[in-house]
Order: C-alpha cells, then structure tokens, then sequence
C-alpha cells in the first residue's frame, strides 16, 4: 500500500508525471492537472524533498509536507504551470527554489525554520507567491530582479519579521514589506502551521500535546485517506479507543468526555492484503477559552462608559485556555480586519467611540464568543474661553468679576465665578453682584 509517507520525488520532463512519482490524478491539461498530493517526504539524507525539471504540463503539489531537505524542499526548474497551494515546507535550506521557472504559484503554504523561503533565481518572472505564511525563516526570500508577485489586490503574505504597523486595523500593514517588494503584507497568519505527523490521516488541527496527541474538538474532521497503485484499495477499518473495527466510510467525529483517545486504523486492498495497524493519539477538548480585558491608564469611567487615550494601553488575558497547546486570542478595531493578539495596545484614530472586538480560540478549535466593548478615546485638551480684562475707570481700580467658561468635550460646559478685574464685553462692562 502507497500512502501517508513517501521518498524524495524527482520529474525530469511532462512524461515523468507518473504514479511512480506520486501522481495521485489528472491528465497535465489545465482543466485536469496532474495532483502530487498527500505526501509527507522527509528528506535528511537527500537534496530535494520534490525536484521537477523542464516541464509545462499543468500540475498542482498539494496538502503535503516536506522538511529537512539539503538544498531545497522544492525545486522547479525551468518549469511553468505549476500550482504548490496548501504545503508546508520546514527545516530545509532553502522552501522553493525557482529557476528560469515562468507563471507558477505558490499560496495557502506555510514555509517555515528555514535557510532561506522563496528564491527567484535566473530568469524566473510572473511567478505568483501569495497568501503564505512565512515563519522564522533566516531569510525569507530572494527576488533580484523583481519579476515576481508578492502580492495581488487580495493582499501579500504574512512575514514574521514584519515590524510595520496596522492603524486601521484592516489586517493589512500600512507600510510595504521591503525585502520583497510585497506592498499589502498581512498582519496575521491566513495559514496556521499545523505540522501533522505522517500516517494516511488528516484533521483540522495541531500537533500540540507533549506526547505528540492531536488536540481536537468534536466538530474536528478526522479523513482516513489510503491508495494502491496495484489491485486497488478495497477498504479501510478503524477502531476507537479499542473498540471493535468499523469500515470507515466518512469523517470520524470523536465525541465522549474531554482527555485523550485513540484511533487505530489499516487498509486492505482487493486481494486482502493488510497494511500493519497504526494508532494515533487525540486530546478532546470541548471546553471554549475565556478572555479578560484590563484598560490601563490615563482613563476615566462614567454613565456613557469608559474614556481613554491614545497612550492608554489595553490588555487582553486568558482566563481559561487549552489543556494543550497554543491559545490564540484574536482582536480587531471598529470591524476592521481580525489581528493576533501579541501584547498591549492602543487604539488610535479619530476622538469619539470605537469598537473593540475579542475572542480566543483553543488549540481543539473551540472558539468562544465574540466580546464588543465600546471605548471612547479622547485626546482633545479642555478649552477656556474669556474675556479681556478692562483697564482702570478714571484711574482707579474697581472690583469686578469675570466669567470664565471652560469647555471639557464632551462634556457639558461648565461656569466658574472668580473675582478679577472687571471685564469688558463688547461695550458693557460686567460687575460683582450687588
């Protein structure tokens, strides 16, 4: 049985597109590409995770994953027509090398730890790399000649090492990402780094445990997904928390009380041939996070709500979150674009309320409501208004008084009664009350 794990893949020219080389489909044409999909290729002792040479047929790599390559996790070399979409390439020298390689795409991939992320090298031009998450990488791509597109109207990629900024929180930064000419770099990651072990499986979720147990949810899609090249993949069986073997025939849902299970699954193909049983270790969890907010200061409270400024930090903190794994809290301004939360933060723009939005999401997937706090910011100093002080009446100094209004936005004004010098107002002069 071929599945689940595979050796490093090298196509050298349209008719290499074989089932020997992980052609899962397709027929090379632009309606029916050839799919490379599915493969977990760890490639310590070899150069290239997938080399592909001097090709045009159309062909997607897809939902695979790829790491330790010397040189490059893929390569293409004088290539077009290529799609990679839903990758994940880590620990690698270099993710995606392109050479003299026209019109490919790379997007919904994660490239991750390594040396290097995308090189555009030669005359490689009109390559598309959007929508990616570029992560720790020492540097994250190359681009000498800025033929390529970092970006379309959608927005670019994500950059862990973006330090610009986001003001109107539409999950776009509002300074280009420089080394790579990508003008709209995102904010947050569009995809998360899952890094699933290999085993014919596939989930909606992270490998989070400390034991390497899946950490899951009971709307969480388990697939058992299997092929043979030879007679052909008859079945395949599975057992929960070693329970008696079912055929598998749609997504598992694990359900019961939250903590760890275990799914024990094989194949058989039209001879009966059995593959050796493998079991997989998932955490349940079914329990949503819970996130606090704490307004630092300057701020004031009253009727209407809460008053800060731009300097006033906000603070959002996890009340309850995973047993394993990574909570993520998400938080955007006045329906703008939704951002990670790192760390405190201030809200900036014009004086008046603005909305602020927050949730949390478990590493299971379990997400939980959505929190709207109105703030209002208020950066405007108090107006004093008066009038000019009159001089002296024939020379001698009288008592008067003057009123002074002070003017606190948004509150009501307010009158403060001070003894002064008479006032002159217009052409009447205004005196103490008799």
């Amino acid at each position: 049985l071929w599945w689940g794990g595979h050796e490093p893949i090298y196509i050298y020219g349209d008719d290499d597109f074989t089932i020997q080389n992980g052609v899962m489909e397709g027929s090379g044409t632009a309606d029916d590409p050839y799919v490379i999909e599915g493969w977990r290729i760890e490639a310590p002792n070899a150069d290239y995770g997938i080399y592909i040479d001097h090709t045009s047929a159309h062909f997607i790599i897809k939902d695979c994953v790829i790491g330790r390559a010397r040189l490059a996790g893929i390569y293409l070399n004088s290539v077009r027509n290529g799609r990679i979409e839903g990758v994940q390439i880590s620990l690698s020298d270099t993710a995606v090398y392109l050479l003299n390689s026209h019109e490919n795409y790379l997007t919904e991939s994660v490239i991750a730890d390594c040396r290097y992320g995308v090189v555009a090298a030669g005359d490689s031009r009109g390559n598309y790399i959007v929508g990616n998450s570029f992560i720790g990488n020492g540097l994250n791509g190359r681009d000498p000649g800025e033929w390529n597109f970092w970006y379309d109207e959608s927005g670019g990629n994500y950059w862990s090492d973006y330090t610009g900024s986001d003001s109107d929180g539409d999950g776009i930064g509002d300074e280009p990402y420089h080394p790579l000419s990508d003008a709209y770099p995102l904010i947050s990651l569009p995809v998360e780094w899952t890094d699933v072990s290999a085993a014919g499986y596939t989930y909606a979720g992270n490998t989070v445990a400390p034991d390497g147990s899946l950490v899951v949810n009971s709307q969480t899609a388990i697939t058992l997904t299997a092929a043979d090249p030879g007679s052909g993949l008859s079945e395949i069986r599975y057992s929960i928390d070693g329970g008696d073997f079912a055929v598998y025939t749609g997504p598992i849902h694990l359900t019961g009380n939250d903590g760890p299970h275990r799914i024990t699954y094989y194949a058989v193909d039209k001879l009966g041939n059995e593959e050796p049983r493998e079991t997989v270790s998932f955490i349940l969890d079914n329990h949503p996070p819970q996130t606090a907010i704490a307004i630092g200061e300057p701020k004031y409270e009253d009727s209407r709500g809460t008053w800060v400024t731009s300097k006033t930090r906000i603070t959002l903190s996890l009340v309850q979150s995973s047993t394993y794994g990574r909570t993520v809290t998400y938080f955007r301004i006045d329906g703008g674009g939704w951002r990670s939360y790192v760390g405190p933060f201030c809200i900036y723009g014009s004086d008046g309320p603005h909305r602020l939005s927050y949730y949390s999401q478990n590493a299971s997937g379990i997400v939980e409501p959505v929190t709207d706090v109105t703030i209002f910011k208020d950066d405007s100093p108090p107006v004093t208004r008066g009038a000019h002080a009159a001089g002296p009446i024939d020379g001698v100094k009288t008592p008067g008084s003057v009123k002074v209004e002070v003017t606190q936005p948004p509150e009501e004004p307010a009158t403060v009664e001070t003894e002064s010098e008479p006032v002159q107002t217009g052409s009447e002069t205004e005196a103490p009350a008799s």
